[in-house]
């Protein structure tokens, strides 16, 4: 739609433009929202909005007037003047009455409008909620039934703590909270009354309504504008009423199932609650905190105990009392540990019921999330009192508090084996994927709650989980199909694995002998993924008791030839780095099992290339005379198709798909085969494999870079395994580097992109330093910037973003360099004022990764420059224009996310440069509007001083970069 017309809007026109909106598909509505919105903006808005409600329009217009009024009263107060107000006040509260009979959806708006005229009448209107609540509550509108009159005023009472945190006024925020924080006791008394009078009634579906509305104004005004914790005592009692009146009816006749509205009122009683435990200052009433959670105990849990059992009829409202439970100690941490130690006996009675509240939310029966819901809530709290206890300063209190929780950690170990069992295969028809999905996380979530058991265990946790294996290997026995019960216990042990590398205890050895014993075969296949995780996660305990290495390795070779050979490659990936010395005696056999299980092809390509580090980290334990063998058997079949897709040149997606799954096979390997294993290997002169591949299969490496130089992707494995090369054998691979070059060069000439900078930077930092190589990277270094200019000059400057990622590599990489070899800048041929041109025009873009990596060259190359007359000089003739781009940046261009990254490049400039910096500073912030016309000449030179005077404290530069950019894009209202 074109442009609108701000001083003559047709409402026919606007009215046709919403229903367009409301009713037309997501193409339709992206082309008049931009036009909606702009008239919504407009001053003409005033008077359209009350046409637009006008009797006989369709909902969708009459529901456009109201939020168009409702915006700008919340947005454009200013405009009203002071002798409209009371007329617009009459005119809202007509509007309120004419749509008393609907649409809600139309009244709701207007509740929320008078909701934003209020909190910017406080002061001229200071009893308005009182006249609001005295019209409404006493029925003083005619024709209005009651139940709609009690709807409308909780709707607008609900309204004025939201509209007071995002209104635009003049008044300061703070300011604006304390005066509506005054209203708080007349809401309360006003929700309580309502609230009693109810109890003693038969409830419909209008009273559960109104409720409802009451239920969350209160937790609306807590949320929002706060109240003392010791003024919330008798609301709180009063939704416990509520709460109790909604379950225990619904449970002790009919089916026990709560209704929906029972459920939504008990629920929004509860959340109501949270936020009065959970305020700021709610630590400063500790008395009235531990009555609250008494008052919790007392009245929640025998609904709690009703319905602690799997598949309950009543699962919402326990998750949300759990809620109140967790929240409440999480807030109240320190004075949960404070009744441990209290020597008021009632104190630590309080703090133990509800801990073992929280015990037995977490050993809620069922497996979650299919069966039950809760117990993933109680996992944090777990966390936080272990922590809260070691954290704490008083000795004595420490160990008192220790020793409370001891016991608390040993039965959670036992409840967290028993919640990490898997559904079974009789149950799995209920599991969605996302179901799976969300069991997956939540057993992760269970192995960080090992870790912080152990944290308070220590050894005895291992004492725990042996007992255990021992029940699950004895009803495995009974029971042969029973499977999770094991597998829960074999998980456990995994999840602790860490903390066990010099371990001496009989555990662990009998868990190995376990995990060698089970019929896996017989079991579901499960059974030995985990199995084959843990082997992997006890390399460090294999390490030090090598006897059990053997035993380790026929399980691992079992898993290869399973269907969970990707748990079978990742523990072999991990004993092989962790054991390599230990598993020489093994390695042939080691090697032909690989082999074996890489010819039979039944494993995914993730799997095939994850072997190939074994592999290669076994290769490097066999005598010289031995590699070629398995080099041949192994990697060159890898090579061959890659030659034969050369050969064919067909650029088919299954050809670029096994192109990159070879390639990463080879680069899996180049990063692990290495016979310098130790200070007598490297003595001794043997040519590396690694070297000798390379020398073979470099053109093939030059032809793959020439067919496929329009695919990013197989570009980057290629260029990953040489730099996987490089990378392992360092020095060693210094034979080859010539021949490194001429591919990165070639590469260069055909195309630049992010994988070949990578390898240049990576050979560049490697060997610049090395004798007899520097000429080598001297040369590099100029392909690398010349053949990236060509780049950038063949982009027309508005399309850089275009070449984002190579601007993003090319800067990232100079920036390293820069850094790391100083010494390349000594190099007079280079065209740095191009550099500094290029890397200005970086900062610039949109993408966040350009941004950093244009700043990370510019500051490295800044901080340099001083330790070199001809660097000095062109920081001296471009600094002006740097600072320019900086400002414009901060003013309107950059994401306001990444404004404080030019923190850095502006410390390094007033580091090296201070004198210069602030003349910069000053003459570029001369500028007239400049970098926008909204900061005035005054705070322009106090942002100037308060930069220059910044030379060390990046955090507090970053907050005047922030500050200046909020001020400067016009947000400071928002962010008031």
């Amino acid at each position: 739609m074109e442009r609108i017309n701000l001083e003559n809007i047709d409402i026919a026109r606007l009215e046709e433009a919403v229903v367009v909106f409301y009713r037309s598909n997501s193409h339709e509505q992206a082309i008049t929202h931009e036009w909606l919105t702009e008239a919504e903006g407009s001053p003409q808005a005033w008077q359209f909005s009350w046409q637009l409600m006008q009797l006989g329009k369709s909902q969708e217009v009459q529901f456009f007037g109201a939020i168009t009024l409702h915006a700008k009263l919340m947005k454009h107060w200013n405009e009203v003047p002071p002798e409209n107000r009371e007329e617009l006040k009459q005119k809202i509260l007509e509007k309120i009455v004419q749509f008393a009979g609907g649409p809600k959806i139309v009244l709701n708006r207007l509740c929320i409008a008078l909701g934003a005229y209020i909190v910017h009448m406080l002061d001229e209107w200071p009893n308005a909620i009182e006249e609001v609540i005295d019209t409404f509550q006493n029925q003083r509108i005619p024709n209005v039934k009651p139940d709609v009159q009690l709807w409308i005023m909780l709707e607008v009472l609900t309204a004025i703590p939201e509209e007071a945190q995002v209104i635009h006024t003049s008044v300061k925020r703070v300011t604006l909270r304390a005066e509506v924080g005054k209203r708080v006791p007349v809401i309360l008394q006003t929700m309580e009354a309502y609230l009693r009078q109810q109890m003693n009634r038969v409830w419909d579906a209008e009273a559960y309504s109104n409720m409802i509305r009451a239920v969350k104004c209160v937790g609306t005004w807590i949320k929002n504008i706060g109240y003392s914790l010791e003024a919330c005592v008798t609301i709180t009692a009063v939704l416990l009423e509520v709460v109790n009146k909604c379950y225990w009816p619904a449970v002790q006749t009919g089916d026990g199932c709560m209704s929906a509205d029972e459920n939504e009122l008990a629920e929004n009683c509860l959340k109501s609650m949270v936020n009065i435990m959970i305020q700021p200052e709610s630590h400063s009433y500790p008395k009235t905190a531990f009555v609250l959670l008494r008052m919790y105990l007392d009245s929640l849990c025998e609904i709690t105990k009703m319905e602690w059992k799997r598949d309950n009829d009543n699962e919402d409202i326990i998750v949300h009392i759990y809620m109140l439970f967790v929240s409440a100690v999480e807030r109240h941490s320190s004075l949960l540990l404070s009744g441990v130690i209290s020597p008021d006996p009632i104190l630590p009675i309080t703090v133990n019921r509800m801990v073992q509240e929280i015990l037995h939310c977490t050993d809620k029966p069922g497996i979650y999330p299919v069966e039950e819901s809760c117990s993933t809530m109680a996992l944090a709290f777990w966390y936080m009192l272990q922590d809260e206890v070691f954290a704490m300063t008083n000795e004595e209190h420490k160990r008192r508090c220790w020793e409370y929780i001891k016991p608390l950690y040993a039965h959670l170990t036992s409840i967290l084996v028993r919640k990490s069992e898997q559904p079974d295969e009789k149950s799995l028809d209920r599991w969605s994927s996302d179901d799976l999905e969300c069991f997956r996380c939540y057993r992760q979530d269970i192995s960080d709650t090992f870790m912080y058991c152990y944290d308070v265990l220590h050894d005895y946790i291992l004492v725990i989980l042996s007992a255990m294996l021992d029940e699950a290997i004895a009803d495995m026995q009974r029971h042969p199909t029973h499977w999770t019960k094991l597998e829960a216990c074999i998980y456990s042990f995994q999840s602790v694995a860490e903390h066990f590398t010099n371990d001496t205890s009989r555990q662990i050895p009998n868990l190995m002998r376990v995990l060698n014993e089970i019929p896996y075969e017989k079991m579901n296949v499960k059974l030995l993924g985990t199995a084959l995780e843990t082997i992997g996660s006890y390399c460090n305990w294999l390490m030090e008791n090598p006897t059990y290495i053997p035993a380790a390795i026929d399980l691992l070779v079992r898993g290869l030839n399973s269907s969970m050979s990707a748990q079978a490659t990742l523990g072999l990936k991990e004993l092989c780095r962790d054991c390599q010395l230990q598993l020489k005696p093994y390695a042939e056999p080691l090697l032909n099992a690989c082999h074996a299980s890489l010819n039979a092809g039944r494993m995914k390509n993730s799997d095939s290339v994850r072997l190939m580090f074994s592999i290669g980290k076994l290769m490097s334990l066999l005598p010289p005379d031995g590699i070629p063998k398995y080099l041949d058997i192994i990697v060159s079949p890898c090579f061959e198709e890659l030659q034969a897709i050369c050969q064919s040149d067909g650029k088919t997606p299954t050809a670029r798909i096994r192109t990159i799954f070879r390639l990463n096979m080879i680069s899996t390997l180049f990063s692990s085969l290495n016979t310098d294993l130790s200070e007598e290997d490297k003595e001794i002169q043997i040519v590396q494999p690694v070297l000798l591949v390379m020398q073979r299969t470099m053109p093939i490496f030059r032809r793959i870079a020439e067919m496929w130089v329009e695919e990013l992707d197989v570009l980057e494995a290629a260029c990953s395994a040489m730099k996987h090369a490089i990378m392992n054998l360092r020095s060693s691979f210094r034979p080859m580097l010539q021949d490194l070059c001429y591919f990165i060069v070639a590469s260069f000439q055909t195309r630049c992109c992010a994988p070949t900078l990578e390898i240049s930077k990576t050979t560049i930092v490697m060997f610049y330093r090395e004798e007899g190589c520097k000429p080598y990277m001297q040369e590099l270094l100029r392909e690398f910037i010349k053949h990236s200019f060509k780049l950038f000059e063949n982009t027309p400057q508005q399309n850089f973003s275009n070449i984002s990622d190579t601007m993003e590599a090319f800067f990232g990489c100079l920036a390293q360099i820069v850094k790391k070899i100083p010494q390349a800048l000594e190099d007079k041929t280079l065209a740095y004022d191009r550099l500094v041109y290029y890397g200005q025009r970086c900062m610039t873009l949109p993408e966040s990764g350009a941004i950093r990596c244009g700043i990370q060259f510019m500051t490295h190359f800044t901080i340099q420059s001083r330790n070199h007359e001809h660097i000095t000089e062109v920081v001296l003739k471009t600094g002006e224009q740097t600072v320019y781009f900086i400002m414009m940046c901060v003013g309107y261009l950059t994401p306001r996310s990444q404004v404080d990254k030019f923190a850095d490049i502006i410390l390094a400039l007033n580091k090296k440069y201070p004198a210069e910096l602030a003349i910069w500073l000053k003459t570029v912030m001369s500028v007239p509007h400049f970098p926008t016309p909204l900061l005035n000449d005054a705070e322009k030179s106090r942002y100037v001083s308060l930069i220059i005077k910044e030379k060390v404290n990046k955090r507090l530069l970053q907050q005047h970069l922030s500050e200046m950019a909020i001020k400067l894009r016009g947000l400071t209202e928002k962010f008031q």
